[in-house]
């Protein structure tokens, strides 16, 4: 069989090219999107506890005060809920403890409406007293697996916002690529 040299038809099999190449370009960075993963089981203040998912997980190793930080954040898509994690010192598997006795203190924070976050009321923080003014607010995160490209624990967070009112994160599980 002989392959015509007509122009047009040269030029439509470049084109089928060029298209099938970026296409495949597309796919493949489409792949590297997926973040993570992060569920757990989250109440406000006096309301019932529901699960939390989210795969807007976004986790980042930076310098800060002249320390190595891991910060962890994920969003709820449909609730805008929000954790918010900040370990001093996490270089390795093992628990780390919030606030903890760091020197630098490490920092778990619930957000009860990302969209709402001008209002103080959403932000429920662990260094907050309670309505009865006990400082009650703590947590844990245990990294499990640690590594350059990816990390993964389980965490639980009691926190409270400026009007003394609770909320908890309890059997949160999350992976995620840095």
């Amino acid at each position: 069989m002989k392959i015509s040299r007509n122009p047009l038809i040269l030029l439509s099999l470049f084109i089928v090219l060029v298209v099938s190449i970026m296409s495949y370009s597309r796919n493949a960075n489409n792949k590297n999107e997926n973040k993570g993963v992060f569920s757990g089981k989250i109440s406000f203040d006096d309301s019932t506890g529901h699960r939390i998912l989210s795969r807007d997980v976004h986790v980042q190793r930076i310098n800060d005060r002249g320390k190595p930080v891991i910060i962890l954040t994920a969003t709820n898509s449909t609730s805008s809920e929000t954790v918010y994690i900040k370990l001093y010192n996490a270089s390795s598997t093992g628990t780390h403890f919030i606030p903890g006795a760091n020197p630098i203190p490490n920092i778990g924070n619930l957000i009860e409406n990302l969209n709402n976050y001008r209002d103080p009321r959403n932000f429920f923080q662990t260094t907050l007293p309670n309505r009865e003014g006990v400082q009650n607010g703590v947590g844990r995160v245990n990294i499990t697996k640690l590594t350059q490209d990816e990390i993964e624990g389980e965490l639980i967070i009691i926190a409270n916002n400026n009007e003394g009112r609770q909320a908890l994160l309890e059997s949160a599980k999350f992976k995620a690529r840095f």
